[in-house]
């Protein structure tokens, strides 16, 4: 988390730099209007993708009345095929917060943020689940896959049910194609904006490798830590 936040400081004293006309900068005049100075969405994008560094909102907003548990979960697949699958964190919904009172109050799940920094052969994430989360956790690719990796968000679903699995984020492989006139080899990573939920986009049957992270809707325990069982 440390890391990636030293990354965004950088980043906009760069932009704030880069962006100052050389005669005003060696003059020391202020222009007149302040907001020559702020930094618009596209200019915030155009910085995150010079870090290789993406960041991603799921609104969620489960209700108030369904009392359940959220496992955020990590999925491996080598083409369709699953090989690998756990937990990585999880909270319940919904959960107790604290004002600066002190004064407690119930507030369900709402969203769920996912900060990711690409590294070539890995991934730093930084995963937030209402008011929780994790920070720095690293996800790797085995050198076999030789194909670089990207991110791409799932569709929401319309509505959320007990025992429901929701995807969320996919990290996933490029694959190799031929262009139309087959005398040349490319790399693709084609595909919707937002990804359909069971996974019928055809590119599905492209990628050779790929991670999928999600939420798996569960029913309440009572005393028992839910994260102490690794079966979902």
């Amino acid at each position: 988390m440390k890391s990636m936040l030293k990354l965004l400081r950088v980043a906009l004293f760069l932009f704030g730099v880069l962006i100052i006309p050389d005669k005003i900068r060696a003059q020391n005049v202020e222009p007149p209007d302040p907001s020559f100075y702020s930094v618009s969405q596209e200019d915030f994008r155009a910085i995150l993708s010079l870090l290789k560094l993406e960041m991603f909102k799921f609104n969620v907003d489960f209700p108030i009345d369904m009392k359940c548990e959220a496992y955020l979960y990590q999925q491996e697949y080598v083409e369709r095929t699953l090989i690998q699958e756990k937990i990585i964190w999880g909270t319940r919904s919904p959960y107790t917060v604290f004002d600066k009172n002190g004064d407690s109050s119930e507030q369900p799940l709402a969203n769920v943020k996912m900060f990711v920094k690409n590294n070539t052969r890995s991934f730093s994430l930084v995963i937030r689940m209402g008011e929780f989360g994790i920070d720095g956790y690293e996800l790797k690719i085995d050198s076999v896959y030789k194909n670089p990796h990207a991110c791409k968000p799932f569709k929401l679903p319309e509505e959320y049910k007990i025992g429901s699995k929701i995807p969320l984020l996919l990290i996933g492989s490029f694959w190799n194609a031929t262009s139309i006139d087959g005398t040349m080899m490319a790399q693709k990573f084609c595909m919707e904006n937002e990804l359909p939920g069971d996974f019928s986009n055809p590119t599905f049957d492209k990628m050779p490798h790929y991670f999928v992270f999600g939420i798996a809707i569960k029913e309440p325990r009572k005393e028992e830590n839910i994260l102490s069982n690794s079966n979902y």
